[in-house]
């Protein structure tokens, strides 16, 4: 149900799932969990999805349908958020419920034209927690993210694009995106996603975050580079 794929230094995780229109069942969030960890040697990552659809949300026929479900969305969201490696949704269709959660959870989003999308808790009768609303207010706004969940408003691809919430662009502009991203200095990716996740890192460990790029070889990889008229190569130490 994941396809998992290694480009160099990116690896590209698939929702392999079309015949259910990449539908998240709790099984799927394990095994997607499971494929972020073995991802940990990345640069970057890329989640994206199979067919036409990015994911349709929860898969409503699953028995298990109930906490349990949203226990491992979340864990596997604040897995995302809180991984070493930035990671890239590529929206390739439209993203629905626990599907458009799993995509603001992502760093950086880059949607196809064919992307919409849409949180219809009010329809499904679920609850939100701080960070689905916290976070669609600062993506998108906060009159926007109440129109979203409270009014279950749709977003296009214009609107996501104007807001702020994804660029647009197909799937190699992803990856070549994702190329651009593992080349940078790794310290610093992890101090940046540390800071963009404050709930999820401790004071401590934010601190020894921002000190660590400053002690390290990368820095001095950087007038070594300079000086000898070439990029520098990073290494993360």
């Amino acid at each position: 149900m994941i396809k998992s794929e290694s480009r160099g230094d990116v690896a590209v995780l698939t929702l392999d799932r079309d015949e259910k229109r990449n539908a998240l069942s709790t099984e799927l969030l394990r095994t997607l969990s499971t494929a972020f960890a073995a991802a940990h040697g990345a640069r970057a990552i890329v989640l994206t999805g199979a067919g036409t659809v990015f994911s349709a949300g929860a898969d409503l026929d699953e028995d298990e349908f109930d906490g349990s479900f949203f226990e491992h969305l979340f864990s596997l969201i604040d897995a995302i958020r809180s991984s070493r490696a930035p990671v890239i949704a590529y929206i390739n269709g439209p993203a629905i419920g626990a599907g458009m959660m799993l995509s603001m959870a992502c760093d950086i989003r880059v949607a196809a034209r064919s992307a919409r999308f849409l949180l219809p808790v009010g329809d499904m009768a679920i609850g939100v927690n701080e960070w689905v609303v916290r976070s669609l207010a600062e993506h998108v706004g906060a009159s926007r993210a109440r129109l979203m969940l409270i009014g279950g408003a749709p977003m296009d691809l214009d609107t996501a694009v104007s807001c702020g919430f994804a660029i647009g662009g197909t799937l190699e502009r992803t990856l070549e995106l994702a190329d651009l991203v593992a080349a940078k200095a790794p310290l610093t990716m992890q101090n940046i996603k540390a800071e963009f996740a404050p709930d999820l890192f401790t004071a401590p460990q934010r601190e020894a975050a921002l000190r660590a790029p400053f002690g390290s070889d990368d820095i001095r990889e950087v007038g070594r580079a300079r000086a000898e008229g070439r990029r520098p190569t990073f290494t993360g130490r």
